[in-house]
């Protein structure tokens, strides 16, 4: 799983702030491609990292271009 601190974040994919989308989560998770482009880089953060740690994970196992911030 890839992870960088928030300082090092450069803009270079799409921020995703788990604690502030409209979107729950579990639907990233669960419904994928309904939301996510698999040829997009994305990085997740949220406030404790517990989110956005799951989140990374699944999407890593699912072939998907994914950071954790922390």
């Amino acid at each position: 799983m890839k992870r960088i601190r928030k300082e090092d974040y450069k803009g270079d994919g799409v921020y995703i702030d788990l604690d502030i989308e409209y979107i729950p989560y579990q639907k990233l998770i669960y419904d994928t491609e309904k939301y996510l482009n698999r040829h997009t880089k994305y990085y997740f953060h949220c406030r404790h990292g517990v989110k956005s740690k799951e989140v990374v994970m699944s999407l890593t196992e699912k072939g998907y271009n994914v950071t954790q911030i922390i």
